[in-house]
C-alpha cells in the first residue's frame, strides 16, 4: 500500500530524443541523394564519343619480296705473320702494336756480331786468294818465256796455266761466299712487306728467336674487304664486280663483289663471297660485323599491311579492321588473315580482303569489332563510301 503523499511515476522520453534526431537527419540525407540521382538523364549510346581512326586502301599483289639479312666480317686484304728466316738474338725493336708502317720499313734487328766476324774472315781469304792468283800469273809469264827459249817443257806450261785458272776460280768462290753472307746480314733487319699497321708484337728486345718464328702480325689497311657466307642458291644470284650496299649499325657503305668461291666450306656448307668496300669509313675496322641484304621474289597472292594494323587472333591467325558503312555510319569489321612474311614495318598477309578495302592502319589495340568510328583528318566519308 502506497503512501498518500507519493505521486505515480511518468515515463521519460528524453533519452529517445537523443537517438531520434540523428536517425531523422540520416533518413533525410538518403532521401535527398535518391531524389538528386533520379533526376539525372542517361546519355543515349549514339551520343557516346566515337574514336578517330586512320585508314589506308590495301592493294593486291601476286608476289612479295622476302629480305634475308646476311652477316659478314670485315677483313684486311692482306694479313701476314712476319719473322726472321734465320736464328739470332733480337737487339732492336723499332715498331710497336698499333703503329702504321710503310713497305720496306725496318721493324726489328738481329745481332750481327757472328756474321760480321765471318765477313772479316772471308775478306782475308779473298785477299789471300787474290795474292795467290797474282803469283800464279807471274809464274805463268816466266814459264811462257822459258818455253819460248826451249828451256822449259810444255808440261810445265800447262801446269802454270791451270794454276792461274784455279786461283781465279778460288777468288770467284770467295766472292760468292761473301755475297751469300751479305744476304744473311741483310736478313738481320726485318722489313715490312707492305703498307699497313702492326696488329700484334710477340717478342721483346733481347729474345733469341728461331728461324720462321713470328715476331709481328701485320695487316694492310688500304682497302678493306668483307667476307659473307651464303648458300649456293644465293651466291649464284651474284656476279663479280656487282655493286652492292652493306651496312653497319651506324653507317651504310657501297661495295663491289670481288670474288665468289667455287666450292663450299666443309664446316658450314656455305659459299664465301668477298665484297671489296669501295667507300672508306674510319669507324669500320677489321673484325667488325657488316650486314648484307638479299632480296628474293616469292610467288604468293596477298596484301601488304602495316605491322601496327595487326591484332593477335586465334589458332595462329591475325586480325585486321576494315571500315564498313552501315546506315550512313562507319563500323569496324574484323577479318582474320594469315601472315606469310613480315619485316621491320610491314607484313604480307592473305585472307578475305578485297582490293581497295579501307584498313585501319594503327591504334587497333583500343578498338573492338562492330564499333562505330570516325575518320581522322585527311580521310573523308565520301572516299570511304566510294571505296566500299
Amino acid at each position: 500500500m502506497t503512501s498518500s503523499n507519493q505521486l505515480p511515476q511518468q515515463p521519460s522520453f528524453k533519452k529517445y530524443w537523443i537517438w531520434l534526431i540523428p536517425f531523422t537527419a540520416l533518413l533525410a540525407l538518403i532521401l535527398l541523394m535518391k531524389a538528386s540521382g533520379s533526376g539525372q538523364t542517361q546519355l543515349a549510346p549514339t551520343d557516346i564519343k566515337k574514336p578517330l581512326v586512320n585508314v589506308m586502301p590495301v592493294q593486291w599483289h601476286e608476289q612479295y619480296v622476302q629480305k634475308h639479312l646476311i652477316v659478314g666480317r670485315v677483313e684486311a686484304p692482306q694479313t701476314a705473320a712476319v719473322g726472321f728466316d734465320l736464328t739470332g738474338s733480337v737487339v732492336n725493336i723499332v715498331v710497336d702494336e698499333g703503329q702504321s708502317v710503310k713497305q720496306g720499313q725496318i721493324l726489328a734487328e738481329l745481332d750481327t756480331l757472328r756474321l760480321d766476324a765471318q765477313m772479316t774472315e772471308l775478306t782475308a781469304i779473298l785477299n789471300r786468294a787474290k795474292s795467290d792468283a797474282n803469283l800464279a800469273k807471274l809464274s805463268l809469264k816466266r814459264v811462257i818465256e822459258l818455253v819460248d827459249k826451249k828451256l822449259e817443257s810444255a808440261q810445265r806450261l800447262d801446269e802454270a796455266t791451270e794454276s792461274v785458272n784455279a786461283a781465279n776460280a778460288f777468288i770467284d768462290e770467295v766472292l760468292a761466299r761473301i755475297q751469300s753472307l751479305q744476304v744473311e746480314i741483310s736478313k738481320t733487319k726485318l722489313r715490312a712487306p707492305f703498307d699497313g699497321s702492326v696488329v700484334s708484337r710477340l717478342v721483346d728486345k733481347g729474345a733469341v728467336v728461331a728461324t720462321g718464328q713470328t715476331l709481328f702480325t701485320l695487316q694492310q689497311n688500304t682497302q678493306l674487304e668483307a667476307r659473307f657466307a651464303l648458300s649456293a642458291a644465293y651466291a649464284n644470284k651474284l656476279v663479280v664486280d656487282q655493286v652492292v650496299e652493306v651496312f653497319s649499325p651506324s653507317s651504310r657503305l657501297l661495295g663491289k663483289i670481288k670474288s665468289i668461291a667455287q666450292q663450299r666450306r666443309v664446316d658450314t656448307r656455305t659459299v664465301d663471297v668477298i665484297i671489296s668496300l669501295t667507300q672508306q669509313n674510319l669507324t669500320i675496322l677489321p673484325g667488325d660485323l657488316l650486314n648484307f641484304v638479299m632480296n628474293t621474289a616469292i610467288n604468293g597472292e596477298g596484301f601488304w599491311v602495316p605491322r601496327k594494323a595487326l591484332v593477335s587472333g586465334v589458332r595462329g591467325l591475325w586480325s585486321v579492321f576494315v571500315i564498313e558503312s552501315i546506315d550512313s555510319e562507319l563500323h569496324l569489321q574484323a577479318k582474320l588473315v594469315e601472315m606469310l612474311h613480315v619485316d621491320e614495318e610491314q607484313a604480307f598477309v592473305r585472307g578475305p580482303l578485297k582490293e581497295n578495302d579501307l584498313l585501319v592502319s594503327g591504334g587497333v589495340h583500343r578498338l573492338v569489332p562492330g564499333q562505330k568510328v570516325l575518320l581522322a583528318d585527311g580521310n573523308t566519308a565520301n572516299s570511304v563510301s566510294g571505296s566500299l
